[in-house]
């Protein structure tokens, strides 16, 4: 994985249904981190291609794995089939969480993590 310089942060999310979510941690400088926490299942895939193609994601097959759940999840929301949409995002959360600090970098996981909580939380009261 590319290192980085650390950099003390301080994320403070709170979602349409006033969910605040905090985390501190260090996290890695990148110039080109386009990654918006906009609550949608778009945004977070485009969460998990940067980092895929930064290499903050080292692992191809489990950046592709990540999609598909992604994938899945949009494809159950069009037909609304909402709780099943959220169950693919809790799979994406379990695997992210499983790959934090081996294939995933520390604080792009735990990003993705609470990207993907937020997106559950929207579409849970939304």
């Amino acid at each position: 994985m590319k290192q980085r310089l650390p950099v003390l942060a301080l994320v403070t999310i709170t979602a349409l249904a006033g969910l605040s979510l905090n985390a501190t941690g260090t996290a890695r400088a990148q110039a080109t981190d386009q990654c918006a926490l906009t609550p949608t299942i778009a945004s977070l895939t485009t969460c998990v291609e940067h980092p895929a193609q930064q290499e903050f994601i080292d692992n191809q097959g489990i950046a592709n794995s990540l999609l598909a759940k992604l994938d899945a999840a949009q494809a159950e929301l069009d037909r609304s089939q909402t709780s099943v949409a959220i169950n693919d995002l809790q799979a994406f959360i379990y695997e992210v969480k499983a790959q934090a600090g081996k294939h995933i970098d520390s604080m792009h996981a735990q990003h993705m993590v609470i990207h993907a909580q937020l997106v559950i939380q929207t579409l849970m009261h939304g």
